[in-house]
């Protein structure tokens, strides 16, 4: 039977086609099967190709094509802002046809900290005896259970599939990372979210917003969705004001909550005392005081903690439980990642922006008794004015600087290196050039001494390095460990020292 186009045209809504042969929609004309709506979204790098997409899905089934421009296509809606409905129309689909008690959704967004924070969300809420989904860079899935994430953000059709998923797996809750990208794009459309939480902002992704203005904007859309009850936000940064105005203009009113490591907030902490074992430190609040012992290192990592810890107590969780349990957290993949050896200590972390590195370092000089090391280095095919930051930002916070290479993607690795090194004074400093990322790896795991640190930045959890637009298998963690190990034994590459 074909589809009546009247009812997404005067409502964009679908509930009137689930009584014919509707299968729901889908973005990639490769996977379009007979009864379901290809969506055909502009392609940004391929726009003329967006039409043979769409006859490519109409060929394989495809009951129609709704697309942002008129297509020459038949039959074709065009719905100029589809791209920012389609997430609420595959949930009322699902929900339909699949009905299921929806997983409440809290979420994160900030430059730094977000998966940090989404994943002790998760942890917090497991601890407590209830299924929690986890959704952002580090896997997709139900702890302890994940999957690799292509994107931080999923496209809506994608995130709304898997958190449909999720609740059918009996995941109650669900905790989200919100990128700028999937804020902006209207990825999370159509979620319900009831808390969310911001960490900060700092220069990154302007080869896509442009300003840092755009940025923070991009992100404090997550405090506009009229489903949320609860805002919480870190006083403490610059842009804090930014998301306090988008909560406060809400027409739903969220509570808003704020936490500090420096001034007066709903949630203050007080007291903080740091050791090569974590932090301790005191929370004050309006009813009561606690003391808190975490397993976690870094001054960041106490705020994305307290964060985690307001976000799971306005989900409905006694909150001297849940400290309870914080030394049971294991906190993200490749975030401060500690990896001992002796007297020794290697920490991997995602660190790749300018702020990122140096918060790393900064906080790690708390805990060093000898050398701080930065091994590092920038990603090609992006914003090219942050590489010299990088390279300051590891100079200055590090006694020791390594610059390597880190996804090189499809630029020319000589201008990656030569920008990380513009007008940089580099008098007076220890820095090592290697661009052979596991010899530089097996360089600093040979020359660190007892009571060193060694920061090796930027990749993280990331299995890969992209080099020539291919994914060769890397892992921060593993060379670190085969290193110490004396895995690898190979020594011809040559590097620059100064």
């Amino acid at each position: 039977m074909s589809i009546t186009f009247q009812d997404i045209y005067t409502s964009h809504e679908v509930a009137d086609w689930m009584k014919k042969s509707f299968q729901g929609f889908e973005l990639d004309s490769r996977k379009v099967k007979p009864g379901q709506i290809f969506i055909a979204l502009t392609s940004l790098s391929q726009p003329k190709k967006t039409a043979q997409f769409a006859q490519k899905a109409l060929d394989q089934g495809a009951l129609a094509v709704i697309s942002e421009t008129e297509l020459e296509v038949s039959p074709n809606l065009v719905v100029a802002d589809v791209r920012y409905l389609m997430g609420q129309w595959q949930k009322q689909y699902l929900q339909a046809t699949q009905p299921v008690q929806a997983a409440r959704i809290l979420a994160v967004t900030g430059t730094n900290g977000k998966t940090t924070i989404s994943r002790l969300v998760a942890e917090f809420i497991m601890l407590q005896g209830k299924a929690c989904a986890v959704m952002g860079t580090t896997g997709n899935g139900i702890l302890p259970n994940l999957e690799a994430s292509s994107h931080t953000t999923l496209d809506a059709l994608q995130l709304q599939n898997a958190l449909h998923g999720y609740a059918q797996a009996g995941a109650e809750f669900a905790s989200i990372e919100a990128s700028s990208h999937g804020l902006e794009q209207g990825r999370l459309n159509g979620c319900d979210i009831e808390i969310a939480g911001y960490s900060n902002l700092s220069r990154d992704h302007l080869d896509y917003h442009g300003t840092l203005q755009a940025y923070a904007e991009a992100k404090s859309g997550l405090f506009r969705f009229e489903s949320l009850k609860v805002a919480v936000i870190n006083i403490d940064d610059e842009h804090a004001q930014i998301m306090l105005d988008a909560a406060k203009n809400n027409p739903a009113q969220p509570k808003i909550l704020t936490y500090s490591t420096k001034q007066k907030a709903d949630y203050q902490v007080q007291d903080i005392q740091y050791s090569i074992s974590g932090a301790t430190f005191k929370l004050e609040t309006a009813s009561a005081e606690y003391m808190v012992n975490s397993p976690l290192l870094g001054h960041f990592n106490i705020e994305n903690l307290v964060a985690s810890l307001i976000m799971v107590e306005q989900a409905g969780f006694d909150l001297e439980s849940l400290i309870a349990t914080v030394p049971q957290l294991k906190g993200a993949p490749g975030r401060m990642q500690v990896l001992r050896d002796g007297e020794r200590l290697f920490v991997v972390d995602y660190a790749h922006t300018p702020d990122a590195l140096t918060q790393v370092l900064v906080t790690l000089k708390r805990h060093v008794s000898q050398n701080l090391w930065a091994v590092f280095g920038c990603g090609g095919d992006r914003d090219r004015g942050k590489r010299p930051l990088m390279t300051q930002a590891a100079l200055e916070g590090s006694d020791i600087a390594v610059l390597t290479s880190d996804n090189p993607r499809t630029e020319d690795p000589a201008q990656i290196f030569a920008d990380m090194k513009n007008s940089i004074d580099f008098s007076g400093k220890i820095y090592h050039e290697i661009h052979d990322r596991r010899e530089a790896i097996k360089f600093a795991v040979k020359q660190a001494q007892a009571g060193d640190i060694v920061v090796i930045a930027g990749k993280g959890h990331e299995n890969y390095q992209e080099i020539d637009g291919v994914r060769h298998w890397f892992d921060d963690v593993v060379e670190v460990q085969a290193a110490i190990d004396g895995q690898h034994c190979n020594t011809d590459t040559a590097y620059s020292a100064h």
